[in-house]
């Protein structure tokens, strides 16, 4: 298997001794989201795909960057989020696109549009899980949580109880969700009816700007920024099925914290992004590996590791 690295200054695959990486594709990468043959990337020029890590055909362009991208599990349906805030959708592998445009009727979207740093908000993420698969969730950055039962054809606000910056959602069922915020971690068994935060019992008070989370054998996988006084730029987290919280070190966390996770060869890695002077996109960054004793450096990229996906 190959470890996909996504970062603003290109797309790399880490070498397997850990020497360093392997630039793949010069873009602007958002997301990696690994599919049944291979992977697909949202850029700021369009949507890419592979079947091999290597070679990454240009499947199409949208109005505005892609930020978000996922594919149902029968594989019958591709999305994609854009910023602008828009959803598009493909049932031919990627052939043809059309947008869903009730996202556009909602009466929250000048909200969001008022409420971005920028001119617009955008669909920062993207969720479906196998046991419903007309089920598409999206995270709107800033927005809020919302939630399609056809296919992305009508939308629900889901978004009472969760902040409304949000980066990333895990699908953990049909109706489970555990949402990575600017301000919180956050988790739902109900569809996103009710939000309950989950920070909150991590005794790390000043933790609380959270970028992704991930899954693996029944143990979820968290990180944050740190603010306020003298507290280091990261903290880890690891929560075991019964809800106890542990927090691990990790080389680098006092320049730098995790905001990218995957699995590979059942091996749990995380991608990191140097903060010291703010967000260091284009900084050099660590890719952190679990093993028993706890986390070590793996290898290096040229820039803030926002994206993991393994092949």
């Amino acid at each position: 298997m190959v470890l996909l690295v996504g970062t603003f200054d290109g797309l790399f695959a880490l070498r397997e001794d850990g020497s360093g990486a392997e630039r793949r594709l010069d873009a602007t990468v958002h997301r990696l989201h690994a599919v049944e043959d291979g992977c697909i990337a949202a850029t700021e020029s369009g949507l890419y795909r592979t079947t091999d890590g290597r070679a990454w055909d240009h499947v199409a362009e949208f109005p505005g960057a892609v930020v978000s991208a996922t594919v149902s599990p029968d594989g019958d349906r591709w999305y994609v989020g854009t910023d602008p805030a828009a959803v598009h959708c493909s049932t031919d592998d990627g052939a043809s696109w059309r947008e869903l445009d009730a996202l556009q009727s909602l009466p929250d979207r000048e909200r969001w549009r008022d409420r971005a740093p920028g001119d617009d908000a955008s669909v920062r993420t993207m969720a479906v899980h196998q046991d419903a698969p007309e089920r598409l969730a999206v995270g709107i950055e800033p927005g809020g949580v919302y939630l399609s039962v056809d296919g992305g054809e009508t939308w629900s606000a889901r978004s009472a109880g969760v902040h409304d910056d949000v980066h990333h959602l895990l699908a953990l069922g049909a109706d489970e969700y555990v949402a990575a915020c600017g301000n919180g971690l956050y988790r739902t068994d109900d569809a996103g009816r009710t939000w309950l935060r989950q920070d909150t019992d991590f005794r790390d008070f000043w933790f609380n700007y959270f970028r992704e989370s991930l899954t693996h054998e029944d143990t979820l996988y968290a990180a944050a920024n740190g603010r306020g006084p003298a507290t280091p730029a990261g903290a880890l987290f690891e929560v075991t099925e019964d809800g106890v919280v542990e927090r691990y070190p990790y080389p680098g966390e006092n320049e730098s914290f995790v905001v990218s996770w995957a699995v590979q060869d059942g091996t749990v890695y995380a991608g990191t992004m140097d903060v010291r002077d703010g967000f260091g996109q284009y900084e050099p960054a660590r890719i952190l590996r679990r093993e028993e004793r706890g986390w070590f450096e793996s290898g290096t990229v040229p820039a803030g590791a926002r994206t993991l996906a393994t092949i």
